[in-house]
């Protein structure tokens, strides 16, 4: 007497599968072309604008999120090293501490918003990332 004549398994019907299988694998796959949008732009945040370009990514609030943060990144840079150039005339050597603090900042931002694409959340980075520049 064998067990395989006595236990028999339903399989599911054809339509109902492969429906729920394609609304999965478009979404893994718009997400999947995203994330090296956002992932980019954090560790390279002049390059902010390009998912931008795009015309299947321009109008998606999820990497209009992460332009905008990465833009605000980068006028943090900007504003850093405007400020360096400003402190180190005036205090050689306090300005230079002062400069590398706020380098280290900038590079922990970058750093967090890195991580939050890479894990596809919307979180805005601290402290900066509340300011909405794109809309």
């Amino acid at each position: 007497m064998s067990m395989e004549s006595d236990t028999k398994f339903e399989t599911p019907t054809v339509e109902a599968v492969p429906n729920q299988a394609n609304t999965q694998s478009e979404e893994q796959t718009t997400v999947k072309t995203k994330l090296p949008f956002a992932v980019i732009g954090y560790l390279l945040p002049f390059l902010f604008f390009l998912p931008l370009l795009d015309e299947k990514t321009k109008h998606d609030p999820v990497v209009r999120f992460h332009a905008n943060q990465q833009l605000i990144i980068l006028i943090v840079i900007g504003a850093v090293y405007l400020l360096h150039s400003m402190i180190l005339t005036v205090l050689l050597s306090f300005g230079y501490f002062v400069i590398q603090l706020l380098n280290v900042a900038v590079i922990v931002l970058m750093a967090i918003g890195t991580y939050n694409a890479y894990q596809g959340k919307l979180e805005e980075v601290p402290f900066v990332g509340q300011f909405r520049i794109l809309k």
